[in-house]
């Protein structure tokens, strides 16, 4: 099931518990809640939430994210070795749904730094393989239709919807004295080479959540991703994979990334900067 939900009524707090009696599930939440939380063993509270803490319910031209850390070349059961360090922004923009979902359209823009002294890097000598690579920055930008759809339902690429099941959107909370965190897992399009996984951790101070006036959270993350070898690395027929740790915050505006990332962001890739609705970029590469 998927409910449309007035904006006024999320505000005026009318008891969805009431309203949506018979779409309870077994809950995921731990810790302590306080009893003004609202009630996450109903989907359309989880996916409210999951709006606030990930982007927005409200009416923001796109919400931001700026995260950085390492990437790991990893071998069977061998010690992960860093091969580079990352730095980029995720920025979204919410569609909401006539049936009451939302889609969700990000851009994503990553660039690679040297491992050991951090300057940005542009070609990479390659110790596994001994060549030089030329590095590609990570890029993914979404247009109307090829988007995350979010619903009680699920979260999931919109494009693949019909070929991922329903299964009613529960989450897995804990509440601490003065934070909320939400555990949560990227799901993927059918077909992807594996390993693919993505495991992240969004935290918010816990009185923004408490407050229903609050449409966007202060949220910080961390994630732990697994992915095959980048196509710049040219090491497919080297075994293994990559392990990636990144950690991130939510941003007030696009203009807050640091300067550096911005100067360059904006030198060779400017679009990634806004949404153009009006453009169909073509299907998303999910790396």
């Amino acid at each position: 099931m998927s409910m449309k939900l007035l904006r006024r009524e999320f505000l005026m707090g009318l008891g969805l518990a009431t309203v949506l009696a018979s779409d309870k599930t077994e809950s995921m939440v731990s810790g302590t809640v306080p009893s003004s939380a609202p009630d996450l063993t109903l989907p359309v509270n989880n996916l409210l939430n999951l709006m606030r803490m990930q982007s927005t319910l409200g009416n923001e031209d796109q919400v931001p994210w700026h995260y950085n850390g390492t990437l790991y070349f990893q071998k069977g059961s061998e010690q992960p070795i860093p091969m580079v360090k990352i730095e980029g922004m995720e920025s979204y923009k919410v569609i909401p749904q006539d049936d009451g979902s939302y889609e969700i359209l990000g851009n994503m823009l990553t660039f690679f730094r040297d491992v050991d002294s951090g300057e940005m890097i542009r070609d990479y000598r390659n110790p596994y393989t001994g060549k030089v690579n030329k590095v590609s920055p990570n890029i993914r930008r979404a247009s109307l239709g090829r988007g995350l759809n979010i619903s009680t339902m699920g979260s999931r690429p919109t494009s693949f919807i019909d070929q991922m099941p329903d299964k009613p959107l529960i989450l897995d909370w804990t509440f601490g004295p003065k934070t909320v965190w939400l555990h949560n897992q990227t799901s993927y399009p059918p077909g992807l080479s594996p390993p693919r996984v993505q495991r992240m951790t969004m935290f918010a101070p816990l009185d923004e959540f408490l407050d229903p006036n609050n449409l966007s959270l202060s949220t910080m993350f961390t994630a732990t991703v697994l992915m095959p070898w980048l196509p710049w690395m040219d090491m497919d027929d080297v075994e293994g994979h990559t392990l990636w740790h990144a950690s991130g915050v939510k941003l007030d505006s696009i203009d807050q990334l640091p300067e550096e990332y911005s100067k360059r962001m904006m030198a060779e890739h400017p679009e990634l900067s806004g949404f153009n609705l009006e453009e169909d970029t073509g299907p998303v590469i999910y790396e």
